[in-house]
């Protein structure tokens, strides 16, 4: 049973772009929130933790319901190329963070340095091995779809 709906199609597709770009400005609005209240020194979970908890998910619902439908992206493969280049800047991005906050702090710049380099590392092998896990996920689940309207279009 469809739910019945007061919008023609022009409107229901006016409020689906409405609903994804408040979906994204909340999501990055989120992921800025917790770093501006980390460069100042916030990294309580009391301070940070419903931030944390409401991003969290927002990106476990967002990537789950994707994969099960079958969806990666737009415009990005799901390759290890990709995944490699993603990991990368976002370890640059986070490494960068932590060398402001750092430097900040303690006005040491070997120190500030070496912060970047273990953030970088770090957070650029845990992307990476996310990504990697993540699009093996996707492409058996588009695996199984495909093979699925494969065999519900031999029945028709």
């Amino acid at each position: 049973m469809k739910n019945k709906t007061n919008l023609d199609e022009m409107q229901e597709q006016k409020l689906l772009k409405i609903e994804h770009t408040g979906f994204w400005l909340g999501l990055w609005g989120l992921v800025i929130i917790i770093y501006i209240q980390l460069a100042m020194g916030h990294s309580d979970f009391a301070q940070i933790g419903g931030e944390a908890v409401v991003l969290f998910v927002m990106a476990l619902y967002m990537s789950v319901d994707c994969i099960r439908n079958g969806i990666w992206d737009r415009k990005l493969k799901p390759n290890l190329k990709t995944n490699l280049i993603i990991s990368l800047i976002t370890g640059v991005a986070v490494g960068v963070f932590w060398f402001a906050v750092t430097y900040h702090n303690y006005h040491a710049l070997a120190g500030s340095f070496a912060a970047f380099i273990v953030m970088f590392i770090s957070v650029s092998v845990l992307a990476l091995a996310a990504l990697t896990f993540t699009t093996a996920i996707y492409k058996h689940k588009k695996h199984q779809l495909e093979k699925q309207a494969d065999i519900e279009e031999n029945d028709e």
